[in-house]
């Protein structure tokens, strides 16, 4: 999939023609959602999205271009109500009339698809822009690293000084092909890139950058990366290098709570039953709960029912009980996904036969035929 990714035949690489776009014959003019637009954004739901959807359709066949900004604020709001479907049609909107619209909305449509949880069709977006800035290369490189594609991300970035030589990498794009390295575990480029940082480009590393590249070479079995580590941490201040000294060849330990609000009791029933089901099924497929993520003094008993109840895990078995079979599910959470929910929805994957994205706070995990697209590192 990365050679795939590098060589540009993974993303749809059609061009966005000028010559293929509807003429404008009306002046640009602003979205307006109506009454149900000034609602809070607690309480956006798909019927307000679907009001503005088609207000902006009906300005297509009308030849109307909306504002920027409101097509900016309805990018967001299908992103807040989840809405694939809204964002498709958002998409094929902008692409109709994509001369009248500059960089940033592509980006924001980039952005719209990752929160989405689908970045090949980020991805798709990015290879038909016309033109890019750096945000748009930031983008795509970090996005490719949180699902998985790190050595795509590493060709991506070679590709950015190829192809404009007008755009400088900045903090965040070695951020994010630091964290490509690492990995993969590419100790070479990695240190070509930390020091490309000040010498090319001028760029004093953060601790960020540090943190990234000691972890990377103290992987390694290099004598001298573990030198070049040392040599590193010295130069950070002592809280910093405390917390990486944590954090080096140890995974960070989260529990994530229950929510069991806002929740009919019917399903809340039905799913809880369906992982109780799930747990057995996983267990008879070699699943064995690893209580050591649990950091409650329990019996083992209790700790893996502490396990069985993850978020993540009652998110997936409301999903299976509610959507049709062969469906891809997604599920975001705010912290990180403990190791024993990681290796459940792993072997999870293989015989409830669907894709399983969860996006933690670090990056996305794409769960499909007992493998992860992290392969095991996050």
């Amino acid at each position: 999939m990365a050679q795939a990714i590098a060589s540009m035949s993974f993303f749809c690489t059609r061009p966005i023609l000028k010559g293929f776009i509807t003429p404008l014959h009306k002046k640009n003019c602003p979205l307006k959602f109506g009454a149900s637009n000034s609602n809070s954004n607690s309480n956006l739901n798909s019927n307000t999205i679907q009001f503005a959807i088609e207000a902006l359709e009906e300005m297509a066949k009308n030849h109307i271009l909306a504002d920027s900004n409101h097509v900016l604020e309805l990018m967001q709001l299908a992103v807040d109500t989840q809405s694939m479907e809204g964002g498709d049609r958002i998409y094929e909107y902008i692409i109709r009339f994509s001369s009248g619209y500059n960089v940033t909305i592509f980006n924001q449509l980039i952005h719209m698809y990752l929160k989405l949880g689908d970045y090949r069709r980020g991805g798709r977006i990015f290879e038909q822009m016309l033109c890019r800035n750096i945000d748009s290369w930031n983008m795509m490189i970090t996005a490719l690293v949180e699902n998985g594609e790190a050595e795509a991300a590493i060709q991506v970035f070679t590709r950015l000084s190829k192809e404009d030589d007008k755009l400088r990498p900045d903090e965040t794009t070695f951020a994010a092909v630091l964290k490509a390295c690492e990995c993969v575990g590419d100790v070479k480029r990695g240190r070509a890139y930390f020091a490309s940082m000040s010498k090319d480009y001028g760029i004093t590393p953060s601790s960020d950058h540090c943190m990234s590249y000691a972890n990377l070479v103290r992987k390694s079995n290099e004598n001298a990366a573990d030198d070049d580590a040392r040599e590193i941490l010295s130069r950070m201040p002592a809280a910093q290098v405390t917390q990486q000294q944590k954090v080096i060849g140890n995974k960070r330990i989260q529990q994530s709570p229950v929510s069991r609000r806002n929740q009919a009791p019917t399903d809340r029933s039905m799913a809880y039953d369906k992982l109780v089901s799930l747990s057995k099924r996983a267990k008879e497929a070699g699943y064995v709960p690893d209580t050591r993520y649990v950091l409650h003094d329990l019996d083992r008993e209790a700790k893996e029912r502490a396990l069985l109840y993850h978020s993540e895990r009652l998110a997936i078995a409301y999903g299976l009980i509610s959507t049709p079979p062969g469906t891809t599910l997604r599920v975001i959470k705010n912290l990180r996904i403990c190791g024993d929910c990681h290796n459940f929805i792993k072997i999870l994957s293989t015989f409830e036969k669907r894709e399983f994205i969860v996006r933690d706070n670090k990056r996305f995990h794409h769960f499909k035929d007992g493998e992860c697209s992290c392969r095991d590192f996050w």
